[in-house]
């Protein structure tokens, strides 16, 4: 049995299943988590967290009911600042682009009580550590074809995170 074993720019096959997922619409929303801080003040971080986006709510940590009634009452404006700066970012990401991707806005805002974790900045998180790769036994012709797939990759850290990916998924196959 013949197969077709045409290759296919990898940049090209993550650009066209981010487009069928809708996941730049997705990941653009979760930029809240990176400026909530900013957005809302020193004060209000410290007593609510973004925790988790389910469609297009934003779903917040609070630390206390005091809080919590505070924020219902600020609720909209809050709301307000954070879809202006997605807005922001959406003219930026679609300059040019005419994936025809909907804004990136939040509907709403609801609170639940919890402990917030405090966001860290990526300075704050300093380099990424990972642990040693393990040895995996892996057909070396097979290494070397993707490895010249990954040449198309211009971001370094994109393309070991690929390649250790690959490694992983090789080592648990079985012969």
């Amino acid at each position: 049995m013949a197969r077709d074993c045409t290759t296919t720019d990898l940049g090209s096959l993550l650009a066209t299943v981010l487009q069928k997922k809708n996941w730049q619409r997705r990941l653009g929303l979760h930029q809240v988590f990176l400026f909530w801080d900013q957005v809302v003040g020193a004060e209000v971080a410290a007593h609510a967290q973004p925790d988790v986006i389910k469609g297009d709510v934003l779903w917040l940590k609070v630390s206390d009911s005091i809080w919590m009634q505070q924020l219902q009452f600020e609720k909209q404006h809050i709301l307000d600042r954070l879809n202006k700066r997605l807005q922001r970012l959406t003219t930026t990401n679609q300059a040019g682009d005419k994936s025809g991707d909907k804004e990136w806005r939040l509907s709403d805002l609801r609170l639940s009580l919890g402990k917030p974790v405090q966001n860290k900045s990526a300075a704050d998180l300093g380099p990424p550590q990972s642990a040693p790769l393990p040895p995996v036994a892996v057909d070396e012709a097979k290494l070397a074809k993707f490895n010249q797939l990954l040449t198309n990759i211009e971001d370094p850290e994109l393309r070991e995170s690929m390649r250790r990916l690959w490694l992983a998924v090789e080592g648990r196959k079985t012969p």
